[in-house]
């Protein structure tokens, strides 16, 4: 006897654009999704962490794993921001978490920090792999659209899942292992970024996943619309840092956090500065 079909919206790199999240949800339920998985990236550069935060947790998803964003918390808590001078990245890693810590409770944003890197989920009898870059990294670009083939098999390799799904790069990609199994990207729904002038600028891009009986019925890429304006007026109204680079990108496409451009604000906000409070207040 057939059993019902299950309908899993994949969900990532949400980075607290919960404009973008509330469209990409209310998507989900008019396609009839069953079940969550999360990608990791919920928080961190956009206005509203703690709001994306909660509102896939009430979902309580099948997995959800940790993104690089997150990753940062996990090293703010364990005091592994010890010399960071001159390195603008790092400044505005520091930054943007005590952004977001301010928003969070003390539990949301330690549970946040203690996602695993991995997870397998079965689903319907599908076996399914979720990482955020790789399965023991989450950041790099090791699984970005155009990467090399055998990048795809080693991400599978020594595992007996069916497909796997990734995130960290913000552009939807469908790839294949060499034995033919699926490694599958859905995009960004938060900061969705593009070179392509028709590409999904300002769209909250995800996926759903339908399986039955052991096997995968189909993926559907979603674009959904969101009011990027309204979200980037919003990053202003709250003072999100780099909210200039926030809102260029989100209504652009263009990906704007490059370490020139974060630099400069570094120099003109002085929020080296502000990094070095952060740490010394030990407020994570």
């Amino acid at each position: 006897m057939a059993t019902k079909e299950q309908r899993i919206a994949i969900i990532g790199d949400v980075h607290g654009n919960f404009g973008a999240l509330t469209a990409a949800l209310a998507d989900a339920e008019e396609q009839h999704v069953t079940d969550y998985i999360v990608l990791g990236d919920i928080t961190n550069r956009g206005p509203e962490p703690e709001r994306c935060l909660r509102a896939l947790r009430q979902l309580h998803p099948l997995a959800w794993v940790l993104g690089n964003h997150e990753e940062v918390y996990t090293s703010l808590l364990a005091h592994r921001f010890t010399d960071f001078d001159g390195n603008s990245k790092a400044v505005m890693a520091i930054v943007t978490s005590n952004y977001d810590r301010q928003r969070m409770t003390a539990d949301e944003f330690r549970w946040l920090a203690a996602r695993p890197l991995q997870q397998n989920v079965t689903v319907a009898g599908v076996r399914v792999s979720i990482f955020h870059a790789t399965p023991d990294k989450c950041r790099g670009h090791y699984t970005e659209p155009t990467a090399p083939q055998d990048h795809f098999d080693h991400v599978l390799a020594g595992n007996n899942a069916d497909l796997a799904f990734c995130g960290h790069t913000h552009q939807p990609v469908v790839r294949r292992t060499t034995d033919g199994r699926y490694v599958i990207n859905p995009g960004s729904v938060g900061q969705s970024t593009t070179s392509w002038p028709r590409g999904e600028i300002s769209r909250a891009c995800y996926g759903i996943l339908s399986v039955a009986d052991g096997s995968v019925g189909r993926w559907t890429q979603r674009y959904v619309p969101y009011d990027a304006a309204s979200e980037a007026d919003l990053a202003g109204a709250q003072n999100v840092p780099y909210a200039e680079l926030y809102q260029r990108l989100i209504t652009t496409g263009e990906f704007t956090y490059t370490t020139e451009n974060v630099a400069a604000i570094n120099a003109r906000a002085g929020l080296d500065t502000v990094a070095h409070a952060a740490i010394a207040n030990d407020q994570w």
